[in-house]
């Protein structure tokens, strides 16, 4: 089957699947996702890895754009609000689900090195499928508010994280044979690079958008400038090796604080978008290797279960500590459980800076994403609608095409 049919086929299996899982009361993206992995390569194979590889681009411009809309909530008067307790909240989350996943890997003997670099990429927690299940919900409230907030500032957590650990074993790895100010500059120049780089990027790609935009008033005209700005933003990182995240959050958060017109785009973007984000979840599932299931072994368990019992603890004691609402305390886990880009791109990493533990990594880690991205989206659409936050209904939801 080539590209176009593949295309076509994905978008009227995406429509189909998501008005057979609201019969069900389940997620639109957890029907995408399952939609994707019947046509896969590990079950019908009818969209191959080729056909996968040659739509990769529109999946880099949906999530592209999720990014840049999770983005605004770093807008200045949000942040002196609530980011403070966001950021206390998270670094606790992420704090026990990288212990509680570093412990067990240690526990079951693996190298610390492996067990370091597991515990790092268990952190990241993927915004794509949580915004949109916020966003078919309907969702408004303190739950949701707190939502947004750490999916976005978790995965900057993670990056740092997963770069500092790798600056560790390649400090280890290498000590003695360099001397100590090339040991530290190589080990720590990339942490530096992306964080900075990768900000630097979104930042001024944000600066163009938010100027631009004033000389711009059409709707199609503003997707076009949108669309532009993101893929320049996400292309600049790949070939800078930064992290398109990072960027795609950077363009958002400026463009919410610099640009009068932000809100009025923001909104069209919501209006347009479901098309790419409905590819993008397809494809995600199709990249998913049912197969793997089978020889996740114990030390797959022990991550799911480790990581899934740091993320609902950490929920539990963080919102407790920092003093907000007791449906945050209560339901907040439950959204904290999908795994997916970042950790994705990671493993990726890890096979070029670490290639003698990538075997053990990518079984462990690309196993429990496929366990991840079917129940975490119902966990996060559970808590929401469990909180009342569910504005359309606590029993039904509305399409993310509304």
């Amino acid at each position: 089957m080539n590209e176009l049919s593949s295309l076509g086929l994905i978008l009227l299996l995406a429509l189909l699947s998501g008005h057979l899982v609201r019969v069900l009361r389940i997620p639109e993206v957890t029907g995408y996702i399952l939609a994707g992995m019947a046509l896969g390569p590990s079950v019908l194979g009818w969209v191959s890895h080729e056909n996968v590889q040659a739509l990769e681009a529109l999946s880099e411009v949906a999530l592209g754009l999720i990014l840049f809309s999770i983005g605004s909530v770093f807008e200045v008067s949000l942040v002196r609000r609530i980011g403070r307790k966001i950021v206390r909240l998270t670094m606790v989350e992420s704090a026990l689900a990288a212990g509680l996943v570093l412990v067990s890997m240690l526990l079951v003997g693996m190298q610390w090195q492996v067990a370091l670099l597991l515990a790092a990429v268990s952190i990241a927690t993927a915004p794509a499928s949580t915004l949109m299940v916020l966003r078919e919900c309907n969702a408004h409230g303190p739950l949701s508010d707190a939502l947004m907030g750490i999916i976005a500032v978790n995965n900057i957590v993670c990056l740092i994280a997963y770069l500092s650990c790798a600056a560790f074993v390649n400090l280890i790895g290498s000590w003695g044979q360099q001397t100590l100010g090339e040991t530290i500059f190589l080990a720590g120049f990339p942490l530096v690079w992306q964080l900075a780089g990768s900000i630097a990027l979104g930042f001024l790609t944000g600066l163009m958008l938010a100027g631009w935009a004033r000389q711009v008033t059409e709707t199609g005209e503003m997707l076009i400038l949108l669309a532009g700005s993101v893929l320049l933003c996400v292309g600049v990182a790949r070939i800078a090796d930064l992290s398109p995240l990072i960027a795609s959050l950077a363009v958002g958060a400026t463009m919410v604080n610099l640009s009068r017109r932000s809100r009025r785009l923001f909104k069209t973007l919501a209006r347009t978008d479901p098309p790419f984000y409905a590819i993008f979840f397809v494809l995600a599932g199709a990249e998913l290797d049912t197969g793997r299931l089978a020889t996740i072994g114990v030390a797959g368990v022990l991550y799911v279960v480790a990581r899934g019992s740091g993320k609902f603890l950490g929920a539990w004691l963080g919102s407790r500590r920092v003093g907000m609402d007791s449906r945050v305390q209560n339901y907040l886990g439950f959204g904290l459980l999908t795994q997916a880009g970042l950790a994705v791109g990671l493993v990726m990493t890890v096979s070029r800076q670490f290639p003698e533990y990538y075997g053990t990594i990518s079984t462990v880690v690309l196993s429990a994403i496929v366990i991840y991205e079917i129940i975490g989206p119902i966990g996060t659409k559970f808590a929401i609608v469990r909180s009342g936050e569910a504005h359309v209904g606590r029993e039904t939801t509305q399409s993310i095409w509304a």
